[in-house]
């Protein structure tokens, strides 16, 4: 399994081919909003993690490149190492615009000026110009002289600042006067990612230094996490996502892909599709429950995006730590995570085993309508795999005896009869099974690595 996804290749002639999701539509109508902006603007693509923002923001780039537009793509959480957000964002500007320039003065002024701009501006220059003039009455010689020194290099970081948006609007102007109808788009990706001090410190950096006609930036965020980060980096009383409103000229939201598409492509990127498949039969109904049992956990428990990734690589994780485990358990484990943050004293009785898979059944009974999508057939398989993982054969055998009673009893029901003559079946496939591994203490055992640790038999 991977913790990371693998790089995207994207096709440079056919930027949209590389997407899970349909987001063809959604660049296409993006790409008209900034072709038709006449004034500087700084446009927000928010969406949650995972949702493809980035995945959305380097085919656009591409697709933006193929209408011979310039582009300088920027991943702020790739530099966030660096103590000065303006001067990564400069050199990134001057090195990606220079590889695809002809010898331009315009575009050379750019470069020097910025040059002169990081070599000037400094954290304590940009404090001063924008808390207005300083009182030198009162103060000794050595430390008004010093504060004079800083005056000077606050008026030459100001020029500098001045001459540098001077050259970077002459050099969009260019851009557009030989043909070409794009503004020059600066896309900033993973934003939400840095240090809040860094973030706010290239949100500052934008706005004092490249707010000029002819410049564009469409910078991708999780709006909610970076509204937090920059609520933490000033203080609780600070209103982050006014913040955000503020700075923004306009905020614009990335269409989140179904749950579907978004489960099935998290398990291929993640690489533990596998682990996750159905009871190794071909058919396409058993191998796509552990998929569809994903949504319809999210979907019961309200689960956000983050919530299902984080779900999906603990369970992944237990999976890699116990290869002799059949991937059928996944569901049962997804189940049993999911508790551990929405009913922890469930949670804590099942694992510490005070609970038989019976009287953990009326728990799940409550939630069948939304977790089975009304499927029979789907409630049944999970229930026998559940009662193996939580009690093993012996488990499964008692089951197995309890329905044989039910539907061999005088006056049985059809429907009774037909739903336990159904466990009856699913029970003598794992009653067969030449094993009598505990699989719950092995899962209970990797949990422990995972975080959940009993502490005076209270998990944590």
């Amino acid at each position: 399994m991977r913790f990371e996804p693998p790089e995207l290749k994207i096709d440079q002639e056919s930027p949209w081919s590389a997407s899970a999701f349909p987001l063809s539509d959604t660049g296409q109508k993006l790409t008209h909003l900034v072709k038709g902006v006449e004034g500087p603007a700084v446009i927000s693509l928010t969406s949650p993690w995972g949702t493809g923002k980035t995945t959305f923001l380097d085919m656009w780039a591409a697709s933006l490149k193929q209408d011979k537009a310039k582009v300088v793509k920027f991943s702020a959480w790739e530099v966030d190492y660096t103590h000065d957000a303006l001067v990564a964002l400069i050199q990134e500007l001057g090195s990606q615009l220079q590889a695809h320039q002809a010898k331009s003065p315009s575009f050379d002024k750019v470069r020097n000026k910025g040059l002169e701009l990081v070599r000037t501006v400094t954290p304590f220059a940009v404090k001063i110009a924008t808390s207005g003039l300083i009182d030198l009455e009162g103060v000794g010689e050595l430390s008004k002289e010093l504060v004079e020194k800083k005056l000077q290099a606050h008026e030459s970081a100001k020029k500098s600042a001045e001459g540098f948006r001077d050259c970077l609007q002459n050099y969009a102007e260019d851009l557009q006067e030989v043909g070409n109808e794009f503004p020059l788009v600066i896309i900033v990706d993973e934003l939400d990612r840095c240090r809040p001090s860094y973030a706010v410190e290239l949100l500052e950096s934008i706005k004092h230094f490249f707010n000029v006609p002819g410049v564009v930036f469409v910078i991708g965020i999780d709006g909610e996490q970076l509204g937090e980060a920059i609520k933490g980096h000033y203080g609780q009383g600070y209103d982050g996502h006014r913040y955000l409103r503020k700075f923004f000229h306009l905020q614009l939201r990335l269409p989140e892909p179904d749950l579907e598409s978004f489960c099935a492509n998290l398990l291929n990127k993640l690489g533990i599709k596998e682990g996750f498949d159905g009871l190794g039969s071909s058919s396409r109904s058993e191998s796509s429950f552990p998929n569809d049992f994903i949504v319809n956990l999210a979907r019961t428990y309200r689960l956000s995006l983050r919530d299902i990734e984080r779900l999906m690589l603990e369970a992944g994780a237990i999976h890699a730590a116990n290869p002799k485990f059949p991937p059928i358990l996944a569901a049962p484990i997804l189940w049993l995570l999911v508790q551990r943050y929405e009913n922890p004293s469930l949670f804590d009785e099942a694992t510490s085993k005070r609970l038989n898979s019976e009287a953990l059944w009326k728990h799940i009974e409550n939630d069948r309508k939304t977790l089975f999508r009304g499927s029979e057939d789907l409630e049944i398989r999970f229930r026998v795999i559940f009662t193996y993982l939580i009690e093993g054969k012996v488990g499964v055998g008692q089951l197995h005896s309890r329905a044989k009673k039910i539907t061999e009893a005088d006056g049985a029901k059809a429907p009774d009869t037909r739903y336990w003559g159904q466990i009856i079946s699913k029970c003598l496939h794992f009653l067969e099974i030449d094993s009598q591994r505990d699989f719950m203490d092995d899962a209970l055992s990797t949990m422990s690595l995972l975080g959940y640790r009993r502490l005076n038999d209270v998990y944590y």
